[in-house]
């Protein structure tokens, strides 16, 4: 360290580079630091990050609630960005969306799909705001006010998270952006356009995409706010049976035909014979819960049409699960929120989420050190992190 004598009121005295220079004051934190205290805060938890810090610098560095509060800024912060791209997109006359078909082989095997893979995963939310408040021997006591229902009950936090597949390979990671008073500035929709736009605004030909769900309504809805029309959608079977599996134990009298009654209808879905399933519900099987019955013909009903043959989709070696999309809620949220005792408040639970999605795309190192070529991998670059302590 170079060192200087300055001269303060009539005294010399020694000072160092940074100290002459007014550099790393109290409080401040590198780029590295931050880089390092996010990246862990989704491997770890706060109190675990800070003590991680801490045995690599040999000293205090920086608090939880600092590693927190860090996060969040820098989640809003990347959604500002991603508000701004996205706006800027969606009002440029010379950018649009591709056509896209409104009917796709899906039993064809040469047939190229863009699949569009879309989920929702819940956490715990935190426990109803207590208040502190002085009692008539003006001592300080914690109320809770419930003044709803839902007061009563830990509220559940949901996320949703979109995978697009690129064109060169492997799939955009896609989640809601918030703003600061902890909301959703912007449809998620607008942004899967954007990207769509981005990835594929130059295709001549119309997009043949082909989205795999749970069969939610909200994405339904989503898919046609993002595209403007009705596109394939593939009601994944995983989800498909386990409804399946879930009313049926409600309906069958008795195990015994609840084992008949799903060999026969999983046959025939599995072949996607809608119908035949249908009919078999309404004349043969017996039930205990008629309207546990109904339900499960309503539901086969509305999803008649995104229920296909999957064993010829899946003989022409095409995706029929929701597998893909299911690692990446719990890469998104899961695998840090999940555990046991956690809860979470609603910014604090997405904006790790955001910056999950933003490591998963690999744009970790350019979302810390924008004047810095990107380095060819995210996850080794960060681990040269490990001097930080010095």
């Amino acid at each position: 360290m170079q060192r200087f004598i300055v001269n303060q009121a009539g005294q010399e005295r020694q000072v160092d580079y940074f100290e002459l220079t007014n550099q790393f004051q109290t409080g401040y934190f590198s780029d590295n630091l931050k880089a390092f205290a996010a990246y862990y805060s989704n491997r770890l938890s706060y109190e675990d990050n800070e003590e991680l810090i801490r045995k690599l610098a040999g000293s205090q560095q920086i608090s939880d609630q600092k590693i927190q509060q860090l996060v969040v800024n820098k989640a809003l912060e990347v959604s500002q960005a991603l508000t701004e791209e996205t706006q800027l997109i969606l009002r440029d006359t010379t950018k649009k969306l591709p056509a896209i078909n409104g009917k796709v082989d899906i039993y064809e095997g040469t047939e190229k799909e863009i699949l569009l893979l879309d989920d929702a995963i819940q956490v715990k939310g935190q426990k109803e705001t207590r208040e502190r408040i002085k009692n008539d021997e003006n001592q300080p006591v914690e109320v809770v006010s419930l003044d709803s229902e839902a007061a009563t009950e830990r509220a559940r936090i949901s996320t949703d998270v979109i995978m697009l597949e690129r064109k060169k390979g492997g799939f955009e990671y896609i989640t809601a952006v918030i703003d600061n008073e902890e909301k959703e500035p912007l449809p998620l929709a607008a942004i899967v356009k954007s990207k769509v736009i981005q990835e594929y605004g130059d295709e001549p030909n119309p997009l043949n995409i082909v989205a795999i769900t749970d069969g939610a309504k909200a994405i339904r809805g989503r898919l046609l706010a993002t595209f403007g029309m009705t596109v394939v959608i593939i009601l994944d079977w995983f989800h498909l049976g386990k409804k399946v599996r879930e009313l049926m134990s409600m309906i069958a009298p008795t195990k015994a035909e609840k084992v008949t009654y799903l060999k026969f209808i999983f046959y025939h879905l599995w072949h996607g014979k809608t119908e035949a399933v249908l009919d078999y519900l309404k004349t043969v099987v017996k039930t205990k819960n008629p309207e546990k019955l109904a339900e499960l013909i309503g539901y086969i009903e509305k999803h008649k049409s995104e229920i296909i043959d999957y064993k010829r989709r899946q003989q022409a070696g095409k995706v029929i699960g929701s597998g893909r999309i299911e690692k990446g809620c719990d890469q998104v949220i899961g695998h840090r929120q999940k555990k046991k005792g956690m809860s979470w408040s609603e910014v604090g639970s997405k904006s790790l989420g955001i910056l999950k999605v933003a490591e998963l795309n690999n744009k970790w190192r350019e979302l810390w050190f924008a004047n810095e070529a990107a380095n060819d991998s995210d996850i080794n670059g960060i681990h040269t992190i490990l001097a930080l302590a010095s």
